[in-house]
């Protein structure tokens, strides 16, 4: 379970643009599928909250 929640931090570290040296290092052990896998699920959330947001301030 370690290292989807660790996939998961690293593309969410990636979208906004920060990340620690020992930390990227640590990257390099994540599988493909993993960080793939990672940044369609934050990407989804991203567009839906951009959808709600937009929701709400046309409503």
């Amino acid at each position: 379970m370690k290292l989807p929640l660790q996939a998961l931090r690293a593309v969410f570290s990636a979208f906004i643009g920060i990340r620690k040296g020992q930390e990227a290092r640590q990257d390099s052990k994540l599988s493909f599928a993993d960080v793939v896998t990672a940044a369609i699920v934050l990407a989804a959330l991203l567009i839906g909250l951009l959808l709600l947001l937009v929701h709400l301030v046309t409503s």
